[in-house]
């Protein structure tokens, strides 16, 4: 399957540059011999106007062959002279042609790119908040889950993508947002913070606005106050509620926001409450293979029936359900928050340097924010990552962490938690794909449930506006990736070849047909930009050559171009050797 992928997305980019090549010379008179997919002996071929249509054996790309079109060969007086020879025409037509191969790699992902937008965002997830980090700016602004998010600042917004592009142009700006909670329209004043969005080793470092909330709806995790009646009946911080029993009627209920409904009911009724709760699933360390799965479930299946006092509790504060904070849900081994911070599952941090904890999104912002700092330096653009870590390790320093830990067995007379002091220092190693990498080893507690959806209010709007951005966000890749290496920047290990574009086919493909598009998209407009350099025995140096014969008013010269096709073979064979090399490292790894 990894080769059929790799097909699937290398075929079309090569087909597509050639038909460029090749309708824009037959709509510029020029008679087209051979029209050829892949390289080697001819698999497969057919005749047609006269003109070679075939299919070689290694499909690691593509040529078309016109008459008179070899830019190192002699001119040949007679072919030059054919009116529907390549060097009989104006240079102004030649350009075009050699052109349209990069042009048609920078149309196909603009259709590729609108085409699945309107494909696979028919549905969308709307302006709704899903969840609210504790402690966030969309927190303080007192934002609910369930808002429905109208405008911002008299911007009418529909869907949640539109909100991020809204929110992500208006760091540390007050800005209006127009709501809707319980069907009534309200106006609240949040101020983005200012979050810093990198890519350092191609200097994209970027701040963009954010509110800290989510379209995913968290799901019904509580942290629970000490000695509250929630504690006393055996609830415990991380624990999920997976159902009420209210008088005897049991509500199954999956999200937070639904657990607050159904109690704040209950307890307007004066009714016995009973919750069904799920215990953290992953206790002790989980090693990396696992990781994944404490992630995504970190809570049991089965559920244990606790009845809660509900005397004078109005909310769910006052039964000393709060939601969940900075509550860890699984530890990673070997990794700080085990051989420094000696964290265990369940425990809930408090602070952090003396400063309230709200969330572990918090803890991880705080922690990497030198790490950012270092990597994020122009002048360690390019050093090796070993270097790097190193940097980072003389600035990181160790953090004090306060945390509570529920005791599962007390002895008599002594409390049921304790509060312990400790300290964590951010983690850093080098990632499979040999970069600097941070390291926490702490799994949050609580897991999100899929944003509900709605047909898209604006596909034609949508989709254009999303083309664009992922046309730009590509287009700056490739460009920065080639200045970086270049400069000296981006190490040369990053090159990959055709067993690199396999391996991305695969993994793209894995994660479903829109994702694999996408990935199809960034890599015609890579191939675009690549074939537009001016190195010899590509559509680039073709140009400059045209370039060049336009402004002397005459062809360059045959030893000039035949060097320069020398030059171009070695450095293309050299390339060649270095991606291979690192496609084999690669696969080491």
């Amino acid at each position: 399957m990894p080769l059929l992928y790799a097909l699937l997305m290398l075929v079309p980019l090569v087909l597509f540059h050639e038909f460029g090549h090749f309708v824009v010379a037959r709509w510029m008179g020029v008679r087209v011999l051979s029209f050829s997919i892949g390289f080697g002996p001819v698999v497969l071929e057919w005749q047609r106007k006269g003109t070679q249509y075939a299919i070689r054996a290694l499909p690691l790309g593509g040529f078309v062959r016109m008459l008179g079109d070899d830019p190192s060969a002699p001119t040949d007086a007679e072919v030059s002279t054919e009116p529907d020879a390549f060097t009989s025409k104006p240079v102004w037509r030649r350009a075009l042609i050699v052109a349209a191969g990069p042009i048609f790699n920078f149309i196909l992902p603009l259709a590729v790119l609108f085409g699945s937008a309107l494909v696979f965002r028919q549905q969308v997830v709307p302006s709704v908040v899903g969840a609210v980090v504790p402690g966030g700016p969309a927190a303080l602004a007192g934002l609910r889950t369930g808002d429905k998010i109208q405008a911002v600042d008299g911007e009418p917004v529909a869907t949640f993508d539109e909100l991020v592009d809204a929110v992500s142009a208006r760091p540390g700006k007050l800005t209006k947002f127009s709501i809707t909670r319980a069907e009534k329209p309200l106006d609240v004043l949040v101020t983005p913070i200012r979050q810093r969005q990198m890519i350092p080793e191609l200097g994209m470092v970027r701040y963009v606005g954010r509110i800290q909330v989510l379209a995913q709806p968290e799901a019904s995790v509580v942290s629970v106050a000490p000695g509250s009646a929630a504690w006393q009946a055996g609830v415990h911080s991380g624990d999920r509620v997976r159902a009420v029993e209210v008088a005897g009627k049991r509500t199954p209920v999956a999200r937070f926001y639904e657990l607050d409904d159904v109690l704040r009911q209950a307890l307007a009724r004066h009714a016995p409450v009973a919750l069904e709760v799920s215990r953290l699933r992953w206790q002790g360390e989980v090693s990396g293979d696992t990781l994944e799965k404490a992630v995504e479930h970190p809570h049991d299946d089965a559920t244990v029936r606790l009845e809660v006092a509900t005397a004078g509790a109005v909310d769910m504060a006052g039964l000393g359900l709060l939601a969940p904070g900075a509550i860890v849900g699984s530890v990673e081994k070997a990794t700080p928050a085990v051989t420094e911070a000696r964290l265990e599952p369940g425990d809930e941090l408090l602070t952090l340097d003396g400063k309230p904890l709200t969330s572990l999104m918090q803890l991880y912002d705080e922690l990497r924010r030198p790490f950012d700092d270092v990597r994020g330096k122009p002048e360690n653009r390019g050093r090796a990552p070993d270097a790097i870590i190193a940097e980072a390790k003389q600035v990181l320093k160790p953090h004090a962490l306060h945390l509570r830990r529920r005791i599962a067995k007390p002895l008599p007379g002594q409390a049921d938690f304790v509060e312990l002091d400790t300290h964590l220092t951010l983690g850093v190693q080098l990632s499979p794909e040999h970069r600097p990498q941070a390291q926490v080893g702490i799994g949050p507690a609580t897991d999100y449930a899929m944003a509900p959806l709605i047909a898209n209010p604006r596909p034609i709007r949508s989709a254009l506006t999303w083309t664009g951005e992922k046309f730009e966000e590509g287009a700056e890749l490739v460009f920065r990736t080639l200045a970086g290496l270049f400069k000296g920047d981006v190490p040369v290990r990053e090159v990959g070849g055709p067993l690199f574009i396999a391996q991305i086919a695969n993994k793209s493909a894995e994660l479903g047909p829109e994702t694999f598009l996408v990935t199809m998209a960034g890599l015609s407009i890579n191939l675009g930009i690549v074939n537009l350099l001016p190195i010899p025995l590509v559509d680039g140096g073709h140009l400059l050559f045209l370039l060049i014969e336009a402004i002397r008013r005459g062809p360059v010269q045959l030893r000039t171009r035949q060097i320069a096709a020398y030059v171009g073979m070695t450095f293309l064979g050299l390339l060649f050797l270095i991606v291979m090399k690192n496609d084999i490292e690669r696969l080491i790894r």
